[in-house]
């Protein structure tokens, strides 16, 4: 079950409000063995050993698997224990960087399908039914208090909150009002400097956007971003960025992106640009295309680290 997003948070008895966890989403199967699945519906549970879900009877869960660090959970290094490694290093990364499973919602208990039962008593259910520990715990909530609670999390530099209606059921593989994610977000003005090649009903326009910012007088890569515009506004937008093509790429050195890149572009067009954070190689994480600035001179662009 997905969230859809909102920018501003809410009050409102009718809803829940969780923590939105900073880690790998993954459905814990609890059956013949333990097994964990991700969003790519890959089975993900060799890379975490050190993580042992105990239940009362068969069940299958939803939640989080996240890595705690100084207090918070920690994206960068959750990341370092999804790369494949030697078994040693593995070793290594359970002791130093151990993951924990926050488990928020219960699907089965059991051969009992409990996804049509509201959303508190599936709670209720899975308070009952899960054995928490160090490693193994249930994602607690807050009531009505939507606005305070969001305010409180964000003053604490998590990543955001979800609100989830107390009647709803659970729609597997749908994205729904019912669960409303609200994350904080920074905004960066952004200078476009080229395109990724697009594919699929892109392919005849644009995957991403190769963004910019000029850092100590030199333009200075800062990511891509290939969500937050729609189709009538790329198809707008890519003629323009066909007229600025060039051959040479603008930045000092020609930067490491992990797509193929469509063409170069003279850096004119500023574009305003969401995202969670600066990640450890200076790049945005999740960013999100917001609007064209065309009030802004490409040279205001500056970040600063």
């Amino acid at each position: 079950m997905l969230a859809e997003s909102r920018e501003t948070p809410f009050d409102s008895a009718d809803h829940i409000y969780e923590l939105k966890w900073d880690g790998t989403r993954a459905i814990c199967f609890l059956r013949d063995r333990q097994r964990f699945q991700n969003r790519r519906m890959t089975f993900i549970e060799p890379r975490y050993p050190d993580l042992k879900v105990r239940t009362k009877k068969p069940a299958i869960l939803d939640g989080e698997i996240v890595v705690m660090w100084d207090g918070k959970p920690s994206f960068e290094k959750l990341q370092e224990r999804e790369r494949p490694g030697t078994k040693i290093h593995q070793d290594y990364l359970v002791k130093t960087l151990p993951a924990t499973y926050v488990a928020f919602d219960v699907l089965y208990i059991g051969d009992e399908n409990v996804m049509g039962k509201p959303q508190m008593e599936r709670k209720a259910l899975l308070r009952e039914v899960l054995e928490e520990d160090d490693r193994i715990v249930l994602s607690d909530y807050v009531e009505a208090r939507g606005v305070d609670y969001y305010n409180a999390v964000i003053g604490r530099g998590l990543e955001g909150i979800i609100a989830k209606r107390k009647d709803a059921r659970y729609s597997p593989g749908k994205r729904t009002k019912d669960w409303i994610k609200i994350k904080k977000k920074t905004t960066l003005d952004c200078v476009i400097a080229g395109i990724t090649a697009g594919e699929g009903e892109r392919e005849d326009t644009f995957g991403s956007l190769i963004m910019g910012a000029y850092y100590q007088g030199e333009l200075f890569h800062v990511g891509r971003v290939g969500t937050g515009f729609s189709e009538l506004f790329r198809r707008s937008l890519y003629p323009r960025l066909v007229a600025l093509r060039q051959e040479a790429c603008p930045f000092p050195e020609v930067p490491e992106i992990d797509a193929h890149v469509g063409f170069w572009t003279r850096p004119e067009i500023v574009a305003e640009v969401h995202f969670l954070e600066f990640s450890k190689d200076r790049h945005m994480r999740a960013p999100s295309f917001s609007r064209l600035r065309e009030d802004k001179r490409p040279e205001d662009c500056v970040v600063t680290f």
